[in-house]
């Protein structure tokens, strides 16, 4: 099973990828008739040209007709997702995302203490599931008090085997059931917030115009419940997919814990090399010419991420792993999510909890064959990823990290065994 969680390709996809490239890097594909691009070049146009391609979010409709089923459907139309975006874009500037950091290292430390002392834990169920979406409920402005049913409901209908350790609810909550006592929720969210005033991206939100006309009630629980199913994806993915990656290449492992500013370029290698997206997609808007081939106005087009991510001519030796290579794929994360182009925000919690489980842990390995993943449109998610850990010093309730330099607590370069 360990080749289900951000696996790279086989031999032969690789060498096929590698054919496409060089002979036919656009092709329809015959039996969808959607186009395929195989290269680097021709993705970064696909993804970054709006005047030309626009968003499909396949994906996140199906994650919100989980929520809406058995409603009136409410359509996430391209210009509500682009004013997401947007408002996510303002909201986290630089400045905003490193003071994140804090409470991002709050939640983990919490998640942490929780199986302190364990020789085992499950970073899917233990971490990498429940820190991302308590982050962003804490974003959207759910209380503390309501954090475990929040954690429950995203849990359920992930469609997740198994319901998160730390959630204190002694009945197993059917997908039906979870689904309205979400709705209900989200709309009692929304109440909340129309009749008082916040600053924070729920209140954004609402305060947004789309098409010139702020969300609707309807609008505002698609998109809400939209970031509370889908914006912990791409974290819960890579988190797991560095530790992993970690496992596979002990020489990459111990480098990292001697010389921890190793690990922002390690994530960056890990999202080239062990992408959690393997497809994007979008619609041509117009005719356009791309890797030689006439794509008309309404033509689907899909990014093989597994492909452009090993292109020769963006990366040399494309098949090797290495955290110090030069060159780095922009394209890996936030497209066609909810947090946006580059997705800081999952890089700064994918950073932060890598930092204190190598601050706590002296040993972490995987167990592969206890390894199970599924897939939530093109992101494969971990549901369960038991490691065997070896505490290096006796860890309380609440303790930290010292503090080290550029937001990091493990950045002054001092040498880790591993």
């Amino acid at each position: 099973m360990a080749e289900a969680l951000g696996a790279w390709p086989t031999t032969a996809d690789r060498d096929r990828h590698r054919a496409m490239r060089g002979a036919e890097p656009v092709a329809r594909d015959p039996d969808s008739g959607m186009w395929l691009v195989y290269r680097y070049e021709d993705a970064a146009r696909v993804l970054t040209d709006h005047a030309a391609f626009t968003s499909e979010y396949a994906s996140s409709s199906a994650l919100v007709s989980r929520l809406l089923s058995g409603r009136d459907p409410v359509v996430i139309t391209p210009a509500m997702h682009r004013e997401l975006r947007r408002t996510v874009s303002r909201r986290f500037t630089p400045g905003v995302v490193a003071a994140l950091g804090s409470r991002v290292l709050t939640v983990t430390t919490e998640l942490l203490d929780r199986v302190a002392g364990d020789e085992r834990i499950d970073l899917a169920t233990d971490l990498a599931f429940p820190l991302p979406v308590r982050v962003i409920a804490e974003l959207l402005g759910v209380p503390q008090a309501d954090m475990d049913s929040v954690l429950l409901w995203v849990d359920t209908l992930c469609g997740n085997d198994s319901q998160p350790p730390l959630v204190p609810v002694q009945r197993r909550v059917s997908a039906c059931d979870a689904r309205a006592e979400l709705l209900a929720y989200l709309y009692a969210h929304v109440a909340e917030y129309r009749r008082n005033s916040a600053s924070d991206l729920t209140a954004e939100f609402l305060a947004t115009e789309i098409d010139g006309m702020t969300p609707d009630d309807d609008q505002a629980v698609a998109l809400l419940g939209l970031v509370l199913l889908s914006g912990h994806l791409t974290t819960t993915s890579l988190l797991a997919s560095v530790v992993l990656s970690l496992d596979d290449f002990p020489a990459a492992s111990d480098e990292v814990r001697a010389f921890p500013e190793l690990l922002a370029p390690t994530i960056e290698e890990v999202l080239r090399y062990r992408t959690p997206v393997s497809q994007v997609t979008r619609r041509a808007k117009l005719d356009v010419e791309l890797g030689g081939r006439r794509v008309l106005a309404g033509e689907q087009v899909v990014v093989v991420m597994d492909s452009v991510n090993q292109d020769e001519r963006r990366f040399p030796a494309p098949e090797r792993f290495d955290i110090h290579r030069k060159t780095t794929s922009r394209l890996s994360t936030g497209y066609g999510l909810p947090f946006g182009p580059g997705s800081p925000v999952a890089r700064l919690q994918t950073r932060m909890a890598l930092e204190l489980l190598l601050w706590r842990y002296c040993e972490i390995s995987v167990d592969r064959a206890a390894l199970r993943a599924e897939r939530v449109g093109w992101i494969t998610v971990p549901t369960s990823m038991p490691l065997r850990v070896r505490s290096k010093r006796a860890v309380h309730n609440a303790e930290v990290p010292p503090p080290g330099g550029q937001g990091s607590h493990l950045s002054r370069g001092r040498r880790h065994s591993r």
